[in-house]
């Protein structure tokens, strides 16, 4: 895990997700979430991709893994 950077900046709570040198998602925390959204996005750059919201960074950490194990199990 790194922090993701765009264009020079890195942004609080924003975070690139590397799986064996490549990147295979990404987890940041949104600050202003909408209504009664969970705080945590997550999203995966695997095919397919998935995305999400969850309550903590830990469950955003771990739906990304399962995602990356599932999509790798299936490329034999």
């Amino acid at each position: 895990m790194r922090k993701t950077v765009i264009g020079g900046e890195v942004r609080e709570d924003d975070w690139v997700i590397v799986w064996n040198g490549r990147s295979v998602g990404r987890i940041s925390l949104d600050a202003f979430p909408y209504n009664d959204a969970k705080s945590w996005t997550w999203a995966t750059w695997v095919h397919p991709a998935e995305h999400g919201r969850v309550d903590t960074m830990e469950e955003a950490r771990e739906k990304v893994r399962k995602v990356v194990l599932r999509v790798l199990a299936n490329e034999d």
